[in-house]
């Protein structure tokens, strides 16, 4: 035992020691950093920014909309006056005529759209003010803002609606049916504190996919470190050395105990500035002592496996190439959650997400899923993915050992499946 620790520190020391540790201890943190504060640092300068009017060229069908349009317009400008709209009014007989009218219509301005003279053209056919038409507005532009399109979209639609409601008789007022509809806000309300919550939908969404790619950077990236490490003392020759005073299965159980650490320190530094962003923030209910606790408890299990599956192609490989196509099949499992996050925290107790849970190479990833989206997830599904997972481990470790103990003085060619099988058939 005390050989193993020795080895577990040694890896724990040079790892920790290298400028990519580094990296990665402050690499991860301060991405988090920028997109919660940069990002909308910049966000904020660039609406800062004050804009020319947005010239917008519109051809109104129905003789109804553009008057109201104008108004929804200058409302807007007023409160966004560094990005104002500017509307043109195009008339239907100056806009030429044809077989296609419509074609014929859209020909003039989105020449001067492309010209660059205007900004965008909005086309608004008279069927739209029809209750139930499926007729549908058109609208050019220069370029593809997703918010300029959702603001004019917003106000197009006022305007049409405002439009309808004064063609019926007797007039309505659009005002008072406006108030009519008004939505009322829902305040979230942390039940464990009984704060007042913010408006934190995205967050909540987010979250679970957060802590299962905490989880799966501090495992997958520290277990490919462990293999790499493996590969340069094996073709350095350092590991001959190192079998001299250790037995194969110490030298394996220290690096992957060593490596274990370091994924564990790694995920207590990002889980620390994570939480402090998200205090800082107000998002700190988010980060319960139990979700905490079950993160450290699958990272353990699913940190092992990975580490000694990985730790077994490390020892029968002899270059980098050679071992990422041996582990490629490890990696295109791993990353089924991240593909599959959202359908998972959506539906967490589903039969799919269920099933996925028991899924040992996946099954860190997908229950922290769950657990995040719902902590009412059934104790004995914890307590049974615990037990298969580290069964999985003892049998991980069993087949690591033994590919580890023939594989890792082994040179030349990588060994094919029928010849791992036969490594593994050995005393």
């Amino acid at each position: 035992m005390r050989k193993i620790v020795l080895v577990a520190w040694r890896e724990y020391i040079e790892t920790v020691r290298t400028k990519t540790f580094f990296i990665s201890v402050f690499l991860l943190p301060a991405l988090i950093l920028f997109f919660v504060f940069g990002a909308e640092r910049l966000a904020k300068l660039a609406e800062a920014e004050k804009l020319p009017p947005r010239r917008l060229a519109v051809l109104d069908e129905t003789g109804r909309v553009f008057e109201v349009l104008q108004q929804e317009i200058e409302a807007y400008n007023q409160r966004n006056p560094n990005r104002p709209f500017a509307l043109e009014q195009l008339l239907p007989q100056a806009c030429g005529g044809g077989d296609s009218p419509a074609a014929s219509a859209r020909e003039e301005p989105t020449a001067a759209v492309r010209n660059g003279e205007l900004y965008g053209y909005l086309r608004i056919p008279a069927e739209v003010l029809v209750a139930g038409s499926a007729a549908a507005c058109e609208l050019g532009r220069r370029d593809q803002q997703l918010a300029a399109r959702r603001d004019i979209e917003q106000m197009l639609n006022r305007a049409i609606q405002i439009a309808r409601f004064r063609s019926v008789e007797p007039p309505i007022d659009p005002a008072l049916v406006a108030r009519l509809q008004q939505e009322v806000p829902l305040i979230a309300i942390d039940v464990r504190t009984l704060r007042v919550g913010r408006d934190d939908t995205v967050v909540r969404l987010l979250t679970p996919f957060g802590f299962m790619f905490l989880l799966f950077m501090g495992t997958m990236q520290i277990s490919y470190g462990l293999l790499t490490s493996l590969l340069e003392e094996k073709s350095s020759r350092v590991i001959e050395v190192l079998l001299s005073a250790l037995s194969p299965l110490q030298l394996m159980a220290g690096k992957i105990l060593g490596m274990a650490t370091v994924g564990f320190t790694l995920l207590l530094i990002w889980v620390g500035v994570g939480y402090q962003v998200a205090q800082t923030r107000g998002y700190d209910y988010l980060f319960s002592r139990d979700l905490l606790f079950y993160a450290g408890l699958y990272f353990v299990p699913g940190f092992l496996l990975l580490s000694s599956l990985l730790a077994a192609v490390g020892s029968a490989c002899n270059t980098l190439k050679e071992a990422q196509s041996m582990a490629s099949p490890i990696t295109i499992v791993t990353v089924v959650p991240m593909v599959l996050w959202f359908s998972i925290s959506q539906n967490p107790s589903s039969t799919f997400a269920t099933v996925l849970s028991y899924i040992p190479p996946i099954t860190p990833f997908v229950m922290i899923l769950r657990i995040c989206a719902d902590p009412d997830v059934p104790i004995w599904e914890i307590v049974a993915s615990q037990i298969l997972l580290w069964l999985s481990v003892a049998g991980a470790i069993w087949v690591a050992a033994r590919i580890f103990r023939v594989g890792i003085l082994m040179y030349g060619k990588p060994p094919t499946p029928r010849e791992l099988l036969r490594w593994l058939g050995r005393a």
